[in-house]
């Protein structure tokens, strides 16, 4: 083993004992050390290894550099000789989505949208209703959606079980009782309309078939027009359906600072209900958005009032 695999091994094994999620950048750090071939690791060659390789986005090759250049923080404090290289050299690891965050008003003018995409047996439109619906009230990605059964939802303890989702994670989520209800009547009515037989999957499209995510994604660009022709602005980027689990996260933290809830305690509860791996996550989900904005001044100028109440 070279110095560079010895020293990459140890990073690796210290990041994993303190308990991080470090696949992809052990991975990472492989692929460099077989770059180097024995070589010296430098700034110069780091920056080789992370542009090599045919039509990888910019921020890509950043994420590249920037796993090499933590990991010569570590080997430089065991080491002196080895070289700690300079941060954002490529720049930006990643590129911030805005979110477009729904209204209860959006949410209703999708849905109907939806409802007219029609087929003879009525499954198609009501297919992507019930989704739209069901990711702005529990949070849900699409393929959680998507992937559910029947047998996931329980009536009686009116829980949902998301299995196998992202990271392979399953976990059971409460919904609340209106939820419920819908999830119930949409399962009832979609299976008098597929003459009583119980599909693969609880969501279906015409003639009781699983929605697939690309005929979701697809009908969805058609109807988001809905929402686009009534002049709202969207920042350049138009709203998309994963925005509706963004819209829940958000208008649930509004929810709890309207009721005078810890925000920052219920932080947590909110990160396991939609199944991040990292409460970091969860805030990433949260930044820029207006409306939180709002709340962390006005909770800015209260701790402010405070304070100077105190003094």
């Amino acid at each position: 083993m070279s110095g560079i695999e010895e020293m990459a091994s140890r990073y690796i094994e210290t990041k994993q004992a303190l308990g991080f999620d470090f696949a992809g950048e052990a991975q990472r750090l492989r692929a460099f050390a077989a770059f180097l071939g024995g070589g010296d690791a430098t700034e110069g060659s780091a920056l080789a290894w992370a542009c090599s390789g045919a039509g990888h986005p910019r921020s890509y090759q950043a994420q590249r550099y920037e796993t090499v250049r933590r990991f010569s923080g570590f080997a430089h404090a065991l080491d002196p000789a080895f070289p700690a290289m300079r941060p954002g050299l490529l720049g930006r690891t990643s590129d911030r989505v805005v979110p477009y965050i729904y209204s209860e008003e959006d949410v209703c003018l999708l849905m109907r949208a939806a409802l007219s995409e029609g087929s003879p047996d009525g499954l198609r439109g009501r297919g992507l209703s019930f989704p739209i619906g069901l990711m702005w009230s529990c949070g849900l990605r699409i393929g959680e959606a998507l992937g559910l059964e029947d047998a996931d939802f329980d009536a009686h303890a009116g829980t949902l079980a998301v299995r196998d989702s992202k990271f392979g994670s399953s976990r059971t989520i409460p919904v609340s009782p209106g939820t419920a209800e819908r999830i119930a009547g949409y399962v009832e009515g979609r299976s008098g309309k597929a003459g009583g037989r119980a599909p693969a999957r609880m969501i279906v499209s015409a003639g009781g078939r699983p929605l697939s995510r690309d005929s979701a994604e697809g009908m969805f660009s058609e109807i988001r027009w809905t929402l686009i022709g009534r002049g709202g602005a969207f920042s350049g980027r138009r709203p998309r359906l994963h925005d509706l689990r963004h819209s829940f996260c958000v208008s649930t933290l509004l929810r709890w600072h309207a009721e005078g809830e810890d925000v920052n305690a219920m932080m947590p509860c909110l990160s396991a209900y939609v199944g991040h791996r990292r409460l970091s996550d969860t805030y990433w989900y949260l930044t820029g958005v207006p409306e939180l904005m709002a709340v962390a001044a006005d909770s800015f100028r209260r701790a402010m009032r405070m304070e100077a109440d105190r003094a």
